[in-house]
């Protein structure tokens, strides 16, 4: 699937007036791998160290929000379901999207069992970026 560079996509989400976080530091992105024992791919790395996810709850005009590390930290403490990484919602967690412990991909959480949805952390980000059907 075609994917669009970072700095392409965050252009687009800044003339779309979106509030973004500035870019997480190398060292705060491992200490949230260590405290959700999962390892994020190097995409998604690259990814925050371009910026951050949202600031606050902010989103996509398709009511999309990419969250910043304290938030993934947050919900994942929160949660009793320790295998599923979120890293996104849609519609103030309607649903989201996120990484599942053990399995290889992106996947969205609507219902009890996680559906893949993408094949890496790009792919996603480009389809909540294009509004793709999948996502709903």
């Amino acid at each position: 699937m075609t994917h669009l560079p970072i700095d392409k996509i965050k252009d687009a989400w800044t003339s779309e007036n979106i509030k973004l976080n500035p870019p997480a530091t190398p060292e705060s992105i491992k200490a949230t791998e260590e405290m959700i024992n999962f390892q994020f791919p190097d995409d998604c790395k690259e990814f925050y160290l371009k910026l951050d996810g949202f600031v606050d709850w902010d989103w996509t005009k398709n009511m999309f929000s990419i969250w910043p590390l304290a938030r993934i930290l947050e919900n994942y403490h929160n949660e009793s379901d320790k295998s599923f990484i979120v890293f996104a919602d849609y519609l103030i967690n309607s649903h989201h999207i996120g990484f599942v412990k053990g399995k290889s991909g992106v996947f969205k959480n609507i219902a009890e069992t996680p559906e893949h949805i993408a094949d890496t952390f790009s792919e996603a980000i480009f389809l909540i970026h294009s509004d793709a059907d999948i996502l709903y």
